[in-house]
């Protein structure tokens, strides 16, 4: 193949490649999946809203079991008072692993398995310096006064939960009203590409008029001042088209930014879709909430939690404290897990109390987080009237959009035929051109008015999303 008519074959194909991308269709449902893939913003919603489900049940992990090992290596080479019964240097190593858990309802329990190696440098009279100590262990305890039956506890739990509930709710509503704005940016570019259409077809309609206008002036079957007024219409056309012009550039840009194009020529065509009509029936007996009010919700719940922890804490604390445990020793390892079955039993009682000294300001404090506490109970029972009201709101407003969606469509299809009816009568005679100028101006004012409640309809559909 020679190279210019290869050259040739290649810009005939690139040409029809661009036809065929410019002609392909692109559904709302692609439009979306393909922000989704390309639009960081959507993509962080997303991982957000991910992240924060993964971490529902992070509360758990505060009363959950957790196994935990502690140990160290000690080498005391102080000098001692009595040499021959302390040695001059003392080693010890010890090791302890177990299973601990801060149970829901306050009490604590820590079973644990105890290693210890000791041994004592030049202890004369010591007849065991070297020797091994091996010992199961049992410790409780349990609050009497501060987080009785686990009542902080319960709090701090609680306080995480709604944390990550806000968290999630917050990722949730993040994507969705990103999501929300794509469809937005689809339904806006689809209503100024039919807008755009409009103003050409209307247009179109007024050069015709105009043509008619000259050829009756020229057959002095009408005035001069027809073919001016005509002219003039033709000119506000002209104006309105590029008026629609400049819109639909804005709205391709918006439209190709999810897409991270930089351009205002879109490469697609939208498909139509048609508005179904039952969606707008809603129930008011079935009440949902907004996303944004569910996360407030939340944050009350959060705001409360936090505030009875705090009134927790300043609490007294009050605490009984038991040890249980039986002690091998041996001067070998094995020796001393031997022995711990024939040891003697050592137990421990205790009682910790503390309390701060400024009790009035202790007081004080315990009832300010209570009112606080309260006040967020007060504000639940306003969003929730708020919450109430909205749903009702919203559910008379889908009843005046599906209303209005059937008049202005019936209204377009009378003002079309009442144009049309009145151009024929002026291209007869039976008609002035003020009278279809002023027809064409109802008609072309009835489309515009269709395309821009079908599209508030859509937006109206799109934001019913945000609630659950």
């Amino acid at each position: 193949m020679k190279p210019a008519v290869y050259l040739k074959f290649i810009f005939i194909l690139s040409v029809c490649v661009n036809q065929a991308l410019a002609n392909e269709v692109i559904s709302l449902k692609q439009y979306i999946e393909m922000a989704q893939g390309k639009d960081p913003s959507i993509q962080s919603a997303q991982l957000s809203l991910e992240g924060s489900r993964l971490i529902e049940n992070n509360a758990r992990l505060l009363t959950g079991i957790n196994f935990f090992a502690n140990g160290n290596i000690l080498s005391d080479g102080r000098p001692t008072s009595a040499p021959s019964f302390q040695g001059d240097q003392t080693d010890v190593n010890a090791l302890a692993v177990g299973l601990q858990q801060q149970t829901s309802f306050g009490l604590a329990w820590t079973l644990s398995q105890n290693y210890q190696y000791t041994k004592i440098y030049n202890a004369a009279v010591i007849p065991l310096p070297e020797y091994y100590d091996m010992y199961p262990k049992i410790e409780l305890s349990l609050p009497l006064w501060r987080n009785w039956l686990g009542s902080e506890t319960k709090a701090t739990q609680g306080q995480i939960e709604n944390q990550v509930k806000v968290q999630k709710l917050n990722s949730e509503l993040s994507r969705v009203q990103k999501e929300n704005e794509i469809k937005d940016a689809y339904y806006t570019l689809a209503t100024q590409q039919k807008s755009f259409e409009i103003q050409k077809d209307s247009l179109q309609r007024a050069e015709k008029i105009l043509n008619w206008a000259e050829s009756r002036a020229t057959r002095n079957l009408s005035d001069k001042s027809d073919v001016y007024q005509t002219q003039a219409l033709v000119a506000a056309r002209k104006l309105e088209l590029m008026s629609a012009e400049v819109k639909l550039k804005e709205a391709a840009r918006l439209f190709n930014s999810f897409l991270e194009i930089d351009s205002d020529v879109v490469s697609y065509r939208l498909a139509s879709e048609d508005i179904d009509s039952k969606a707008l029936e809603l129930s008011k007996a079935q009440a949902k909430a907004r996303l944004d009010l569910l996360l407030q919700k939340e944050n009350l719940k959060s705001a409360e939690s936090s505030y009875i922890v705090q009134r927790e804490k300043n609490k007294p604390s009050l605490n009984l404290s038991m040890a249980y445990l039986k002690q091998g020793r041996d001067t070998s390892a094995s020796g001393a897990q031997s022995k711990i079955s024939d040891a003697k039993d050592y137990h421990l009682l205790a009682v910790t109390f503390n309390m701060p000294l400024d009790i009035g300001n202790m007081s004080d404090s315990k009832e300010g987080y209570a009112k606080l506490a309260e006040s967020q109970v007060l504000a639940e029972k306003a969003r929730v009237r708020t919450e109430s009201i909205q749903w009702k709101n919203t559910v008379y407003q889908a009843e005046t959009l599906a209303q209005q969606l059937k008049i202005v469509r019936d209204l377009e299809t009378v003002q079309k035929n009442k144009a049309d009816l009145e151009r024929s009568k002026y291209n007869n005679g039976r008609s002035t051109t003020y009278q279809v100028l002023m027809f064409e101006q109802d008609y072309v004012n009835s489309r515009n008015q269709k395309i821009n409640l079908e599209l508030q309809v859509r937006k109206f559909l799109t934001s019913l999303e945000l609630y659950r």
